[in-house]
């Protein structure tokens, strides 16, 4: 295969969800790429602010995050469509109102209005965000993605506000916790940003991820590439199942699809 570039999910693909660390065999496995001269791209939920460092770490300066709604490739902002002010406006009213938590993420920035901490910083912790953000600023930021954490207020109060905002649930582990984006955005469409911008055909690309949200990534390349912690959702749809983050999955695939 002609592989140039590889998409990977962050949480749970790069990262280990239970130790919080990037495997040593990853960390070889991606530098074997970029030797090859093989773009790596980082594709995730997670806001700039939130993966920069493992970029470092990692030599990656390619990200797409909140799910689609910013690309960033190298230094030069390719793609950002933040939620407009009178949405997460009116979003912070009704959390105000409810007691409900909200954490908010531009860039490089993030905010919260400090509301159900008790609720909201063990799901921050799982965030690599050890503390809730500090509250809001009077200047006007674009928020990229949003983090709601249910008290009192009900979630259907939020699905009314309006029809360009789409919620992601968090899952059963946290009933309460979903993301906000602007609707419209997926990794999807994200990664074939990314392959226009480098010129890249999606026969020349793989992708790795765990997630329900993964689905429509892993479809749009020559290979998707499930982990082997993830759900049966994505396994049914992925090409090729590899073993779980922390038994070495993406040196174990990338081997044995010959990519490295």
């Amino acid at each position: 295969m002609n592989i140039k570039m590889v998409f990977f999910d962050l949480d749970g693909t790069i990262v280990d969800n239970e130790s919080e660390q990037v495997p040593t065999s990853t960390i070889q496995s991606i530098k074997a790429l970029q030797q090859k001269g093989i773009q790596v791209v980082i594709a995730t939920g997670r806001s700039y602010l939130f993966t920069k460092s493992v970029g470092k770490l990692l030599g990656i300066h390619n990200f797409i995050n909140c799910s689609g709604s910013y690309i960033r490739l190298g230094h030069v902002e390719v793609y950002k469509d933040p939620i407009s002010q009178m949405d997460a406006d009116h979003i912070l009213q009704i959390c105000n109102t409810n007691g409900d938590h909200l954490s908010c993420f531009g860039v490089e920035e993030s905010y919260s209005n400090g509301l159900a901490k008790e609720m909201a910083l063990p799901i921050l912790k799982n965030i690599n965000c050890h503390e809730v953000p500090s509250m809001f600023p009077n200047n006007k930021v674009e928020y990229m993605g949003m983090c709601l954490f249910l008290n009192n207020g009900n979630i259907h109060d939020y699905f009314k506000i309006s029809n360009d905002l789409q919620f992601y649930h968090w899952g059963e582990n946290f009933p309460n916790a979903y993301n906000i984006e602007k609707k419209g955005n997926n990794k999807a469409k994200a990664i074939q940003k990314v392959l226009d911008y480098f010129n890249v055909s999606s026969d020349e690309a793989i992708a790795f991820g765990d997630g329900i949200n993964d689905i429509e990534m892993l479809q749009t390349v020559r290979i998707g590439i499930a982990m082997g912690n993830a759900g049966d959702q994505l396994k049914e749809k992925a090409d090729f199942i590899t073993k779980t983050v922390d038994n070495d999955g993406i040196h174990y695939a990338l081997k044995t699809l010959q990519v490295i």
